[in-house]
Formats: structure tokens, sequence, C-alpha cells
């Protein structure tokens, strides 16, 4: 399993579109094979800071998904608006609960 994390900075004046497209899109992206889990959030429009967490079953399920007709038409229509990003892939070797608290 991998994690897909990070954050990305959008050039402010383009967030609503992104918000849209994002809204628009990840129903579809959460029925790919080997998606777990998908979420870009803003978390301050002003600023452009979109947090990232997608969560896929295999780096291959992840390769097969950034070549997809929508991913490649979202990222050619707003990856020029991306002016920074911390985005990366981890491995994952296995999960266990919270701690108590």
């Amino acid at each position: 399993m991998i994690f897909v994390a990070g954050a990305m900075n959008m050039k402010p004046e383009t967030i609503d579109a992104f918000v849209r497209d994002v809204a628009a899109m990840r129903p579809t992206v959460l029925t790919e094979p080997g998606c777990i889990h998908y979420s870009l959030l803003v978390e301050d429009a002003a600023t452009g800071l979109v947090n990232v967490l997608e969560q896929w079953e295999s780096y291959e399920a992840l390769v097969e998904h950034l070549k997809m007709p929508w991913i490649v038409e979202f990222f050619g229509k707003h990856g020029g608006n991306m002016t920074a990003s911390t985005i990366e892939v981890f491995d994952i070797a296995g999960t266990r609960p919270l701690p108590s608290m």
C-alpha cells in the first residue's frame, strides 16, 4: 500500500475553479482500480494552500491513475497554476490502531 501526501500551492485566483474541478472528478477517481482514498483539500484559499492525501493499493495503481484521461485533462488545466509542491509517495508496510487517549 502507498500514500501520496503533502501540500501544494495554487495561484489563489484559480482556487474556485480548482475546487469545482476536483469535486467533479473525485467520484470517478474513487472508482479507479486500487484507489482507497482520494482527497485534495483547500486549507487556505487566500494563499492557495491545498493538502493532498491519497491512498492506493500499489504504486502501479497510482501510475495507472496518472494516465487516466480525466487526470491528464485536470493536470493540463491546473498544472500550470501550481506554484509549489511538497507531495511525496510513501510506502506503507502495515497499519495499526491509534493509541488510546
